[in-house]
C-alpha cells in the first residue's frame, strides 16, 4: 500500500485554484446574464438559457445564486 501525503501548502493552492475557477464561472454567467437582459429584457431570461448559453447545467446555478433575482440584480 502506497501512502501519498500532501503539505498544508499544497492544499491551500487547490483551494486557491477553486475559488479562482468558480470566481471566473460566477463572472461568465454574469456576462451571459447581461447580454441576455439586453437581448430578452428581464421577463424574457430565464436561468436555463443563461447557463445552457454559458455551456453550465442548469443545476449549477444555485451553487453561484440564491435566485433568478439574485442574479439579474448582479447582471
Amino acid at each position: 500500500m502506497m501512502t501519498v501525503m500532501q503539505n498544508s501548502s499544497s492544499r491551500t493552492s487547490s483551494k486557491a485554484a477553486a475559488q479562482s475557477r468558480k470566481e471566473a464561472t460566477h463572472e461568465r454567467i454574469v456576462e451571459v446574464a447581461t447580454r441576455a437582459i439586453r437581448r430578452s429584457g428581464y421577463a424574457g431570461t430565464g436561468v436555463a438559457d443563461i447557463m445552457k448559453e454559458a455551456g453550465l447545467t442548469h443545476g449549477g446555478f444555485y451553487a453561484h445564486f440564491a435566485s433568478r433575482d439574485a442574479l439579474l440584480a448582479e447582471a
